[in-house]
């Protein structure tokens, strides 16, 4: 019998260490002290329909990680010396492995995530950062409703669907002089915040909608119905609340109807793939950040090491990827040693960016970003020559 409870003893010793460890590993503030290496995580759809997003943000973290790293990891702080190492966990754009993910890493040895583009993603993710004390960098995602949500635990690169929507309803009514407007949006958050913040601004600034139609992406492919309906109510300019598969598609359409509208659209359509699905690039405005300029000293090593990899300059998504990197180291080097004082320093940081000439960040998270500008198609196009 004392053997017995001997063996049941040893038993649950060993499965109670063994528990302890795996909940030590779960919680793990992602900082190897031994090796001195601190682990980040990313994540973005780099398979699906909006993978050419993913991969390039992938493609920029990674390319930050082996500048710091080269240069002999972070250079100042309690974990000076320290090298990085990036994890990237695909989401496919879909929500649902969004928010598996966002668990993944949140159980994992990670000091912070990095991602994604898609707002329904970030949506779906950022409770479950929130929920587990994780830091979420957002490099690319723009609704608005990321950070209504409250949270202290991030902190978003990039512009906001108010900013954006409110911005190109401004200037379809002053820079195209334009007085009739037709709207076609996705029927995902990102296109439906764009919508709801243009309808609004419209309807401020006496701006009239006359025709306002939403499509599915990645389901529709002929928007020939759509079309013809704006097209009958001849507006002065369409405004494309779209990513780029469906925005090249529809820019396609459009010519092929001899319709010579103006197209007009947000900064996701400055991926690559959209102006190999639009073709005739005529008359199609895009909104950016004025301060983007990857010839200034900052951008330097992002331009020349993605160039030498993958035969173009970066598109946003990388760019946005690359500065979410620099962005975490330092708020590593001002003391983010570990998932609570990493939260703390968020939005203590001033970092120089390719995105954005001073990265910082409002009680909100969201950063004080530089004036958006109009600029053709083809002018986007040729920059990523």
């Amino acid at each position: 019998m004392k053997k017995v409870l001997t063996i049941l003893t040893g038993l649950i010793l060993l499965f109670t260490l063994g528990a302890s460890t795996g909940m030590a590993a779960a919680t793990n503030d992602g900082i190897d002290k031994k090796n001195k290496v601190i682990n980040l995580a990313g994540y973005d759809a780099c398979t699906g329909k909006y993978g050419d997003y993913g991969l390039d943000d992938k493609r920029g973290q990674e390319i930050a990680i082996e500048e710091i790293n080269a240069a002999g990891g972070i250079a100042s702080g309690p974990l000076k010396g320290y090298t990085l190492k990036l994890d990237f966990f695909d989401d496919r754009g879909d929500p649902k492995e969004s928010a598996n993910v966002a668990k993944k890493i949140s159980s994992g040895k990670y000091i912070a995530a990095l991602g994604p583009t898609m707002s329904s993603c970030a949506l779906a993710a950022t409770p479950i950062y929130n929920r587990y004390g994780l830091a979420n960098i957002i490099t690319y995602s723009n609704a608005s409703t990321i950070t209504e949500q409250g949270f202290n635990n991030l902190i978003r690169l990039t512009y906001t669907t108010k900013s954006i929507a409110d911005f190109m309803i401004t200037t379809s009514q002053g820079e195209f002089k334009s007085k009739t407007i037709s709207i076609i949006s996705e029927n995902a958050d990102y296109g439906q915040q764009l919508r709801k913040y243009a309808m609004n601004k419209a309807k401020e600034i006496g701006l009239k909608v006359v025709t306002d139609d939403v499509i599915t992406p990645g389901q529709d492919v002929d928007f020939s119905s759509v079309l013809l309906r704006a097209k009958n109510e001849n507006p002065d300019i369409l405004l494309l609340f779209v990513t780029y598969n469906e925005g090249g598609m529809i820019a396609k359409q459009v010519r092929k109807m001899d319709w010579n509208v103006t197209l007009y659209g947000p900064d996701s359509l400055t991926a690559p793939k959209f102006f190999e699905l639009a073709g005739n690039l005529d008359n199609i405005y895009i909104t950016s950040s004025m301060s983007l300029d990857l010839k200034k000293p900052v951008a330097e090593i992002l331009v020349a090491d993605f160039t030498k990899k993958y035969g173009v300059l970066p598109p946003l998504s990388a760019i946005y990827g690359y500065d979410a990197v620099k962005v975490a180291v330092q708020i590593i080097e001002k003391g983010g040693v570990d998932r609570a004082s990493f939260i703390a320093k968020l939005k203590d940081v001033k970092v120089p960016g390719v995105g954005s000439p001073m990265y910082q960040f409002d009680e909100k998270g969201e950063g004080l970003a530089p004036p958006l500008m109009i600029k053709t198609a083809q002018w986007h196009k040729d920059q990523q020559k």
